[in-house]
């Protein structure tokens, strides 16, 4: 029987060297999850409220805003968020920044997506609220 007391065992890589091969791994996956939420809140207001509050105003012979124009009927584009989060973590100038710069659009996306939303919601509210 052959002795396994001087064979030696091949060492596994430390996790500063894992780390190192996926920089900044944790800003895409914010960056998406964000991109994925923000589109998915937009999507159910953009289903569940704009109608609604088309016909209220509607029913009042009131045109609605601009903005709120532009956000009911495209309101479907914000999936482009998840989409331009990918693109920028595969195709931004300096690889490593590429996650950031992924993870930061994310980020916008969600912060500033579902409260222009609501804006767009409420902005015929506010403009009824400013002619009484």
């Amino acid at each position: 029987m052959p002795d396994i007391s001087t064979k030696t065992v091949p060492e596994l890589p430390p996790i500063a060297a894992a780390r190192a091969s996926s920089p900044g791994i944790a800003w895409l996956i914010v960056g998406l999850a964000c991109s994925i939420v923000a589109a998915s809140a937009i999507t159910l207001i953009g289903l569940l409220i704009f109608p609604q509050f088309a016909e209220v105003f509607a029913g009042f012979g009131i045109d609605l805003p601009l903005f709120t124009r532009l956000v009911t009927r495209y309101y479907p584009a914000i999936w482009l968020a998840p989409l331009l989060v990918m693109l920028l973590y595969l195709f931004w100038p300096q690889r490593r920044h590429r996650a950031r710069a992924a993870g930061i659009v994310g980020l916008l996306a969600f912060v500033a997506g579902i409260p222009l939303a609501f804006l767009s919601v409420y902005l015929p509210i506010f403009n009824l609220a400013a002619t009484v």
